[in-house]
């Protein structure tokens, strides 16, 4: 029989002994590596930035630049139709006043990750801040905030965004950076609430921990308590939320776009923000019959980008769950 010293002695267990036991992040990296789609996901957005912040450099026409004669040019491979067939030099094709498809394709993917990420940054500071200050006060500033939060949430969120973005359209708002800011205001004041909630309710179970209780006991001040202590705690269902929420913002840009609310195409070659993927939407739906292509490719990097947001935020969600091992 094995005795406890020569148990204690031997090179397996003291290798298991002095090995260095994984945090959280290191042990969710891990996971959300093994998961194909998630990292499928990933490298599709990351392509996508690289396209968005390198768009002046690769597109290989001004995006609205009208090249005279060369109106509703098809892709380069479509060379059925003599009369009107594809060049190489407009690989995507053109639209209806000769604008390069390609280049305008990549201009307007900037607009689409823009929206995805500038409002959900005011959409996390209202509702995380909201979220930690009624979780962790309790009592009648929990009750005010949530009734708040619950007036808020029962607007109809695309009514209200519609409202809005008629109401100030013709303004110096609604004509700032093509409607665009306009658009990140609508956005932010009605999509907070889920966050708002979700941190709450975060903060209700960990306020009670004892690693809590033991800051109160010491004199760490209540804000300290909250941001060096609580909100480290609550990131993991924030960053899965948020990974699931810019979708959401990027088609609801598109829709808005679609019905006469959204961004306003520009016709200055300086722009940095021309078109959008819901303009392009738009102008290929008009031009269906015509030019069916026109609403063939924003539709496949719309659905490429919300699907990549959507495997990664699945990875994520299973990363970050402390019960998968």
């Amino acid at each position: 029989m094995t005795s406890p010293a020569n148990t204690l002695t031997n090179p397996i267990d003291l290798q298991a002994l002095h090995t260095k036991p994984r945090s959280l992040w290191s042990d969710a990296f891990r996971r959300l590596r093994r998961n194909r789609a998630a990292m499928v996901g990933l490298v599709v957005i990351i392509l996508y930035v690289v396209v968005a912040v390198a768009a002046p450099w690769l597109a290989p026409y001004n995006p609205v630049q009208q090249i005279p004669n060369n109106s509703l040019r098809p892709p380069a491979w479509v060379t059925d139709n003599p009369a009107r067939m594809g060049v190489p030099e407009h690989l995507l094709g053109t639209d209806t006043l000769g604008r390069d498809v390609l280049s305008r394709l990549m201009y307007a993917i900037r607009v689409s990750l823009i929206v995805g990420v500038v409002p959900q940054v005011a959409i996390l500071l209202i509702g995380v801040t909201i979220g930690l200050i009624s979780g962790f006060a309790g009592g009648w500033l929990d009750n005010l905030l949530m009734r708040f939060t619950e007036i808020v949430a029962s607007f109809p969120d695309l009514l209200f965004i519609i409202a809005l973005s008629t109401a100030f359209r013709e303004t110096w708002l609604g004509r700032t950076f093509n409607g665009l800011l306009l658009i990140f205001i609508a956005v932010s004041l009605v999509s907070w609430t889920g966050i708002a909630r979700l941190v709450r309710g975060q903060v209700l179970s960990l306020k009670e921990k004892e690693f809590i209780e033991a800051a109160r006991a010491i004199g760490v001040p209540t804000a300290t308590i909250l941001w060096r202590h609580i909100l480290p705690n609550t990131l993991a269902p924030i960053i899965v939320s948020t990974s699931f929420s810019i979708p959401a913002l990027i088609s609801a840009e598109a829709v808005l776009t679609i019905i006469g609310v959204g961004m306003r195409p520009s016709l200055d070659p300086d722009n940095p923000f021309p078109t959008s993927l819901g303009v392009m939407l738009t102008e290929g739906y008009n031009n269906l019959s015509s030019g069916p292509w026109l609403l063939s490719f924003p539709v496949i990097l719309i659905a490429g980008l919300m699907l990549s947001f959507t495997f990664l935020g699945d990875g994520l969600r299973d990363a970050l769950d402390p019960r998968e091992r």
